[in-house]
């Protein structure tokens, strides 16, 4: 008997073997940890993990009609879409068909905007009393 296709240790996960879950995991995790590594800076461990849990959870969706892989970078673009919507909190600006990982996160004009902004809060905050600046850095920072 040879190894488990992908599709029958979904199953078996599925049916509460730990053990086929952990050879899934084993088999589709560096594919899985690239695909996130290779958009995204941070969270990458808990999509990884939403990932997995999403194709045991849409198991149904899978028929084995095409590719397993095939499925589980479907779910991971879902749940990478889901990630970055949450994190940029409008959804109809983020239209993930026509928007790169790169368009996504701040141009270098607009770093140097933060950076200048920064710098004149500092230059305005120095500029007034000690006890005015301790109130308003402790209201608005702390």
């Amino acid at each position: 008997m040879g190894d488990p296709t992908d599709g029958e240790l979904l199953e078996g996960w599925a049916a509460g073997d730990r053990e086929a879950g952990e050879r899934l995991f084993a088999r589709h995790f560096e594919a899985v940890a690239r695909f996130f590594h290779n958009k995204i800076d941070r969270d990458q461990e808990d999509l990884i993990q939403r990932t997995f849990l999403g194709c045991l959870e849409g198991r149904a969706a899978f028929r084995g009609e095409g590719s397993f892989r095939a499925f589980l970078f479907g779910v991971a673009r879902n749940v990478l879409g889901k990630h970055l919507r949450e994190r940029y909190r409008e959804p109809s600006a983020l239209e993930l068909a026509h928007v790169s990982v790169a368009e996504l996160g701040a141009s270098p004009s607009q770093l140097v905007a933060e950076d200048q902004r920064q710098q004149l809060m500092l230059t305005a905050l120095r500029r007034i009393p000690l006890d005015h600046q301790t109130v308003l850095e402790l209201h608005y920072w702390e």
